[in-house]
């Protein structure tokens, strides 16, 4: 529980060096905050003499480099070691936050039983095309199952498990936590929730309105590889035993994958084994189902954009995702099958 009224916020931004984003869309969008009480730590590489213009524009601002220390987890605990806040919010370098975000979230702290609080990533106004196309995808159902309300704004309710893009944590909890599991990158803040809701039995609390606007990769290489080592390290914690990890959702790429597979086997002995006319449809049926999922994908985008080609597009990196993301989440249950201790991909 909070013990001040108006506490101070410690905003904890990892990243390699200060890019446009941060500059441009990141730092202003702090200055139009309705909550007052915070400091924003950046934490880059290196400290490069054109920060001090930063520095003297913004006086919340603080710089932290970092050196050889490049992986995001552990610039965050950095970050929270120099941070003065009672209240940590991660938010990453690509994102900004919507002008009521701290306010939102103080009020959700003091008024809901959280150690935790998170908000959705929404896409921004000046998203390019293949960001468009990556959020058609993010925002469907088949897409990403039951997880929607991570990047757009849906009924408030508590989770188990949020990324650390828009995520905000009591620091004398993350203290108590030990902070990220820096042995395993990405998706140590997934071992992080995992800790606080199954060990701590402590709640995170999800709030519509504590809402940053985070851009989506922008080209279709990065974001296929992004979803590899999602699909990789979900593989990991589901053979952990993390009851964040172990869901029927990440388990269904790779389900589909060992089932189109089959299907191939079977159509190409299809000459040489007589199958009844109902069980062949029954087992088209899955197929069938996920072709319509692909055509409502299409239609979906099509309303949303009004753009035929990212209504186009996006059926395909749906797919591809599936795939990906799939076949990765084997490799990474193997891998943490036999190694419980470091999972870097």
């Amino acid at each position: 529980m909070l013990t001040l009224k108006k506490p101070l916020v410690s905003v904890i931004i990892p990243l390699l060096e200060i890019n446009s984003y941060i500059v441009k869309e990141n730092l202003p969008a702090m200055e139009k905050q309705t909550y007052c009480n915070f400091e924003v730590i950046v934490l880059p590489n290196e400290k490069k003499p054109e920060d001090q213009e930063l520095l003297k524009k913004y006086q919340w601002l603080k710089i932290i480099p970092t050196g050889k220390i490049t992986r995001p987890a552990l610039k965050r605990d950095i970050g929270v070691k120099n941070a003065q806040g009672e209240i940590i919010a991660f938010i990453d370098d690509d994102a900004y936050p919507d002008t009521l975000w701290l306010e939102k979230a103080v009020k959700a702290f003091e008024t809901q039983k959280a150690e935790a609080v998170c908000g959705p990533g929404l896409i921004p106004e000046n998203a390019n095309f293949w960001e468009k196309t990556f959020d058609e995808v993010l925002k469907t159902p088949i897409g990403t199952g039951g997880y929607t309300y991570r990047f757009i704004k849906k009924k408030e309710r508590y989770v188990d498990d949020y990324p650390s893009m828009n995520f905000l944590i009591l620091k004398n909890v993350f203290e108590e936590l030990g902070g990220f599991n820096n042995d395993y990158w990405p998706g140590e803040d997934s071992k992080l929730c995992n800790d606080l809701v199954y060990k701590k039995k402590g709640k995170i609390l999800y709030h519509p309105e504590v809402a940053v606007y985070h851009h989506r990769r922008n080209d279709l290489k990065s974001f296929l590889k992004q979803h590899s080592n999602y699909g990789f390290h979900r593989g990991a914690f589901f053979a952990h035993g993390d009851a964040n990890s172990r869901r029927l959702t990440y388990l269904m790429p790779t389900v589909f994958v060992l089932y189109l597979i089959t299907l191939l086997l079977v159509a190409f002995f299809i000459n040489f084994i007589k199958i009844n006319g109902i069980i062949i449809s029954i087992f088209l049926l899955p197929l069938i189902l996920y072709l319509l999922g692909i055509l409502y994908t299409f239609f979906l985008s099509l309303l949303d954009q009004k753009n035929p080609l990212i209504a186009l597009t996006a059926p395909f990196v749906l797919l591809s995702t599936h795939l990906i993301y799939g076949i990765i989440f084997v490799k990474g249950y193997f891998k943490g099958t036999f190694n419980t201790q470091k999972i870097y991909d």
